[in-house]
């Protein structure tokens, strides 16, 4: 991954200058765009949220203008974008309180305490970091037993990670008001508040939210010019990279983000950006699909067809208003891969406006767009799978790898926590087999397990603790085996192919070993005879290329 590592300040502001400097006379201007493999010849620098279906929206200085008109054909002049001025910020708390204004750095700060101290019982604040510049990273917690970990599922909200993408910003802080002044009135406010820990962030780039002054959003910017210097959203690890997951090198604010998000284990999540108008899905970093790509299709879907119901106008573009990320544009370091590869949730990236900086007057119009997309966003945590991994012996928890056989990859799988044993494993309706492994435990299968949209599945599994004399590295489960219950033969199915060396053991209970094998290597199956073991409880173990494992029941 490239641009990851801190850029001294001094040469970050002087290399911004040469772009933001010449401001004095610009053009906004959409070039057709035939293949994107051909934007890489462009002598400009854009961003993924130019590039539309099939056009680049650009803002030239005059000289780039001048050769553009030249040497693109179709190329067509835009109205400007609209200014912010000082008419666009609060002049005090109570009026930033009617988020018909932008409010300044204070006010924000502020807000976020206020909203504490007016809902204590629902509402708490977290300082979970400073921006390079010192000022507050941000969020509110609300649950209905807002001082407890409780066992629920945990959703965030973030916002503004470029700083002039201003749209998130207030509609999360009027989003957190909305929530809390209408618990106990609105059920479906109270069904999100008492079955999901929700996380708000409003604010993850306040320095250049508040780049010219801290009274005022009219100087918001990003960093154009020339490589890309503190964007933020191509600052995380990148997983086609190969990047650890650690911070270090990363920008200060997206160390203090991973911290957050590895601390709390976000279920699902969602980042804001503006510059287009599209619910955006992973991945971005290659084209290749999640495997949940219907899962997130559905969300997005959702998200676009109830703002659509509002104004059927709205998030028309792309397929009519959601997104693939590669197939937009790809992109290295993005948050939303990120937290999909590396932390195993589920987040996708909601572009709420075409114009970055939307007019105070405007604000009113994209929260009556966006209110319920927002609120039905959050209520997706409370469906899918809601299981728990429990020690069959203590009932304690158990800290798990679930997967989903012959349908997980590519680090889409989940694990429980260390509290309750919990995990939430997100699902297009259908029936899917889960495999549980945990160190030091006999793995499990589930089979059968029915998922449908819009409802919640309770499942428990009880795992046995391994015997002194038995393997104990267990890594991906992926070994299908059945029948299970067997009495002749037994079918060995893996998700991946067998590779030179894998061994198949099979042992009892002791840990005495009753068959051994090494399968052909490329092949994805293999039949055991079983018909000359006793009746009981076996172990299939699986060595060589991975390890992993099932439990194996004889009749």
């Amino acid at each position: 991954m490239t641009l990851r590592y801190l850029i001294p300040v001094i040469l970050l502001v002087a290399g911004m200058a040469t772009r933001i400097s010449a401001q004095e006379k610009q053009f906004r201007v959409r070039i057709p765009v035939s293949q994107k493999k051909s934007l890489s010849a462009l002598p400009v620098k854009f961003y993924r949220e130019d590039l539309k279906n099939d056009s680049l929206d650009l803002v030239l200085t005059e000289d780039e203008y001048k050769l553009f008109n030249q040497q693109y054909s179709g190329l067509k002049l835009l109205p400007a974008a609209p200014q912010l001025d000082t008419s666009d910020m609060a002049g005090s708390l109570a009026e930033a309180l009617t988020f018909t204004k932008y409010p300044t750095y204070a006010q924000y700060d502020s807000m976020m305490h206020y909203f504490k101290a007016t809902y204590p019982a629902i509402c708490s604040i977290d300082t979970f970091g400073t921006s390079l510049n010192g000022k507050l990273l941000l969020a509110v917690k609300i649950s209905d037993n807002v001082d407890d970990e409780e066992d629920e599922p945990a959703f965030l909200y973030s916002s503004t990670m470029h700083g002039d993408e201003l749209i998130g910003y207030v509609l999360t802080l009027r989003l957190i008001d909305f929530i809390l002044t209408n618990y106990g009135s609105n059920v479906e406010i109270d069904r999100i508040v008492d079955d999901v820990e929700i996380w708000i962030n409003p604010l993850s780039n306040p320095d250049y939210t508040y780049y010219s002054s801290d009274n005022s959003v009219v100087g918001s910017t990003r960093p154009y010019y020339p490589n890309d210097y503190y964007d933020l959203n191509r600052g995380f690890p990148d997983p086609g990279s190969g990047d650890p997951n650690d911070t270090a090198g990363i920008y200060m604010e997206n160390q203090y983000m991973m911290l957050f998000m590895m601390e709390h284990r976000f279920n699902m999540s969602a980042n804001m950006h503006s510059g287009a108008e599209v619910v955006n899905y992973p991945w971005d970093h290659k084209y290749a699909r999640h495997p949940d790509d219907d899962w997130y299709i559905l969300i997005s879907r959702e998200y676009a067809d109830e703002a659509q119901a509002v104004n059927p106008s709205y998030m028309g573009l792309f397929t009519d208003g959601i997104t693939n990320g590669a197939d937009w544009y790809v992109i290295e370091g993005g948050r939303q891969d990120y937290v999909n590869y590396y932390l195993h949730g589920r987040e996708v990236t909601l572009e709420l406006s075409n114009i970055k900086k939307v007019e105070s007057e405007n604000l009113e119009t994209y929260w009556n767009y966006n209110q319920w997309s927002l609120i039905n966003m959050i209520s997706q945590a409370r469906y899918g799978i809601h299981g728990k991994v429990t020690n069959r012996l203590n009932g304690n928890p158990v800290a798990a790898k679930i997967w989903v056989m012959d349908h997980d990859n590519d680090s889409s799988w989940v694990d429980s926590d260390t509290v309750y044993g919990s995990f939430y494993r997100y699902l297009k309706e259908g029936v899917y087999d889960l495999a549980v492994s945990a160190k030091g435990f006999v793995p499990d299968t589930v089979w059968g397990v029915e998922v449908f949209d819009y409802q919640k599945t309770s499942l428990e599994v009880s795992l046995d603790s391994l015997g002194t004399n038995i393997l104990t590295k267990y890594a991906s489960p992926v070994l299908n085996v059945y029948p299970n219950p067997a009495r002749n033969q037994l079918r060995i199915k893996t998700s991946v192919p067998f590779s030179n060396g894998t061994i198949l053991i099979l042992a009892d209970l002791s840990g005495r070993t009753v068959i051994r094998t090494m399968p052909p290597a490329g092949t994805f199956s293999i039949i055991l005879d079983v018909s000359a073991l006793q009746s009981g409880v076996y172990l299939l173990q699986r060595s060589g290329d991975s390890y992993g494992g099932a439990k194996v029941i004889i009749r």
